[in-house]
């Protein structure tokens, strides 16, 4: 992914994970609670491995919507701007890891629309996260595991359709 985040557009996502974080430890702290922003968040992380497609140019776009909103918003509150950090990248997918990628769309789309009000707000969160912290080298190491895990799924996958199925 081609963005950069500023430190400003990163306070403003790690301000949407901590309200999220801490609602979810004030509640009953429940794992399945957690699940309508993890996905988000995991959603939102593969698509900045989407370069040059449609899910890219959502993550570029979004990234840099919350530098400038965070620029704006920590200027306005501190009288200083936010700096530059250092961006990163989570790896790359291979065409079958890109398939897995489209078909969690799909799936992301359906779980979106039968999701309550309250599960569509974390949904969108934690793909706002996803979206822009995915471009610090920090948060895209910590996801390194994002698209292993799409590029084996699809393998094995690939290899189920093309008949080589363990026996």
């Amino acid at each position: 992914m081609n963005a950069v985040l500023t430190m400003s557009g990163a306070a403003v996502s790690v301000g949407i994970l901590a309200v999220n974080v801490r609602a979810w430890w004030k509640s009953n702290r429940e794992i399945k609670s957690l699940v309508p922003f993890a996905g988000g968040l995991i959603q939102g992380s593969s698509w900045t491995l989407c370069v040059g497609g449609l899910l890219g140019w959502v993550a570029v776009r979004t990234a840099s919507a919350g530098s400038s909103a965070g620029d704006w918003g920590v200027s306005r509150v501190t009288g200083t701007g936010g700096g530059a950090i250092a961006s990163g990248s989570m790896g790359s997918l291979t065409p079958a890891g890109a398939c897995v990628v489209v078909i969690a769309l799909i799936l992301g789309v359906v779980s979106f629309k039968a999701a309550g009000k309250e599960g569509k707000k974390k949904i969108v969160g934690g793909l706002f996260v996803g979206l822009t912290l995915t471009a610090t080298a920090g948060f895209a190491q910590l996801m390194q595991w994002v698209p292993d895990a799409y590029n084996t799924v699809g393998g094995g996958l690939q290899d189920a359709l093309n008949g080589a199925l363990p026996l």
